[in-house]
């Protein structure tokens, strides 16, 4: 899938207002054509972490879990598309759900429980992973792809 790949966080402990600085930071980082999957059991902070992320892109309507509906659209600075295929098994190739269709040069994707689609989505330039520490506390973990994310995850500073 990668040819190398570079984690760039690897934090424990990691708490609600923490998750959404961090995405902030990659949101910071990202550019039209990043396809994000977001790896983590149920209530680890897999949307909270899309929100704050979109918020930072000039997201204004309220971004929500796509569960129900598979995909959500948002407008800010660029186009995010935000997918959930918690509730699809398997996608087969002449499946009326064409992920393909949603990793789009002119978008930034994030795609949480993205197992289903795998081999259909492309090659992600981010993965992140979120696992439950405590009630409160996660552990958090984000890899790219290549130089060029890594790059720019340098470069997106952490403020705020």
């Amino acid at each position: 899938m990668v040819d190398a790949k570079h984690v760039v966080l690897r934090s424990r402990g990691v708490k609600l207002e923490q998750l959404q600085r961090i995405g902030r930071r990659l949101a910071r980082a990202l550019r039209p054509g990043d396809l994000v999957l977001l790896y983590g059991p149920l209530g680890a902070g897999k949307t909270t972490f899309v929100r704050a992320a979109a918020e930072e892109l000039g997201v204004a309507d309220p971004v929500r879990s796509p569960s129900f509906t598979i995909a959500n659209i948002y407008s800010g600075r660029v186009v995010i598309q935000h997918l959930d295929l918690y509730r699809v098994d398997d996608i087969g190739d002449d499946d009326a759900l064409a992920l393909e269709e949603y990793v789009r040069v002119d978008a930034i994707t994030f795609v949480e429980w993205p197992e289903a689609g795998l081999g259909r989505l492309g090659v992600p330039r981010w993965i992140v992973r979120l696992q439950h520490e405590s009630l409160r506390e996660r552990f958090m973990e984000i890899e790219t792809a290549d130089e060029d994310a890594l790059r720019r995850w340098e470069q997106a500073s952490d403020r705020g």
